[in-house]
């Protein structure tokens, strides 16, 4: 219980910025664009960490390097804080504490989501996997829900500072916790890199249902996940209702999400995956159309209700799928995999959807995002032979053998490596 309360704080206090630094380079700039470049700033640094960062999850100590990153990211919450109240309102400055954050995050993701393999008993991983998912999704829209409180009743100053105390949290909780399964020491001692990433990369192409569970990842990232950017220009730009606007728009999120929490239990043991993320997908982009629509910021917040609850389905069930298709041997790798997609499609989606919203409207940039999801996932739902949700129906993938080197003593008797094949049954 302490882990799980220390990784949704943690999470929470990082959403917690991530709405604070683009609200207030929204209130300095008045751009649109800013605030998508607030997002990639803080997402861009995680997809370009993300390879060095998921060998690192493989064969590092992966409860030291959270510890560590979470540290950092804490302490860059702290410094954003002490430049507000020192009156230090420089966009750039923001912008480059933001991407300090993001390389903290990315070196620290792949470690975080193979720690849950640490932390439970083997037989609880798949349960444990879908709870760190929907705890992770709950923090994404609760934490900016209560950040959009505390930014209309405290400011950002307070707002910084209650991020770096969230943070922290994780860092004393992962100190007097430890794992139920420790990390293999032979995965800490073994430093060899060269060819890691590269493995999980063919892993992962020769898996049709972690390639179509990472193109559900993309698709929601760069189409769907906006919403958290556009509630922050629509509340300002569009309902002209300021930090109050935005914190009612995230609190629609929020609760939609809390909604999704027994909608997903029900609908995962009722159906495939493949039919959940088809619902999931359509729903995330009819009521991502509704909001765009939205006359009033009532209406609008309403229509976030909704929004929640599918794009809690529709990630929880793409990333969760990951966890429990992957073999042990490249969890970490291919799991950073899965940051590089999540994180660069964000960062996409973001500062294009910003961009184009300061050109043709903001409600013109939203229903056209709407239109192309649900039209993905039609395209998904029909499928082909390596992109079809039919694929997420898969099982865990126990045959695979690693052919990453051994260490030097090992190698040296056994010749050099050769690939082995691996069979994997998807279901159809």
């Amino acid at each position: 219980m302490q882990f799980w309360l220390g990784a949704f704080l943690a999470s929470a206090g990082g959403w917690f910025q991530s709405l604070s630094v683009p609200f207030v380079l929204l209130q300095l700039t008045g751009s649109a664009f800013w605030v998508g470049l607030a997002t990639a700033a803080q997402f861009v640094p995680i997809m370009v960490l993300g390879p060095w960062a998921g060998v690192a999850a493989d064969r590092l100590d992966r409860r030291r390097l959270v510890m560590v990153t979470q540290l950092a990211r804490s302490l860059v919450a702290l410094a954003m804080c002490v430049c507000w109240w020192s009156d230090r309102h420089d966009p750039l400055l923001l912008v480059g504490l933001a991407v300090l954050t993001g390389c903290a995050q990315g070196i620290s993701m792949p470690s975080w989501q193979a720690l849950v393999n640490d932390y439970v008993p083997r037989e609880a991983l798949d349960s444990a996997a879908s709870l760190n998912t929907i705890q992770f999704n709950l923090a994404r829209s609760l934490g900016p829900a209560v950040a959009g409180l505390v930014l209309f009743w405290a400011g950002p100053a307070v707002a910084f500072f209650v991020s770096f105390v969230m943070v922290l949290v994780v860092v004393v909780v992962l100190l007097v916790t430890e794992p139920v399964n420790p990390q293999p020491r032979r995965a800490r001692k073994d430093r060899v890199a060269d060819g890691g990433f590269r493995e999980a990369l063919r892993y992962t192409w020769g898996s049709p249902g972690v390639m179509t569970a990472l193109t559900v990842v993309f698709l929601v990232g760069s189409l769907g996940m906006p919403i958290f950017q556009h509630v922050i220009t629509f509340a300002e730009q569009v309902f002209d209702s300021g930090a109050l606007g935005v914190a009612l728009l995230n609190l629609g999120l929020g609760a939609g999400t809390l909604v999704g929490v027994p909608v997903l239990g029900l609908m995962l043991r009722t159906m495939r995956r493949s039919t959940v993320v088809a619902i999931a997908m359509c729903g995330y982009g009819i009521t991502f159309a509704v909001f765009g629509l939205a006359p009033s910021l009532l209406t609008a917040a309403l229509a976030t209700v909704g929004v929640g609850v599918f794009f809690l389905l529709a990630l929880s069930v793409g990333q969760n799928t990951i966890q429990m298709l992957v073999a042990d041997q490249v969890r970490g790798r291919v799991l950073s995999i899965n940051v590089i997609v999540y994180t660069g499609s964000v960062s996409l989606g973001a500062a294009a959807q910003g961009g184009i919203g300061d050109r043709i409207g903001l409600r013109t940039t939203v229903l056209g995002a709407a239109a192309l999801l649900v039209l993905a996932a039609a395209l998904l739902a029909v499928g082909s032979h390596r992109l079809s949700l039919r694929h997420l129906n898969g099982s865990r993938d126990k045959s695979y053998v690693s052919v990453t080197p051994e260490p030097a003593s090992s190698s040296a008797s056994s010749g050099a490596s050769t690939a082995h094949e691996r069979t994997r049954s998807d279901a159809s």
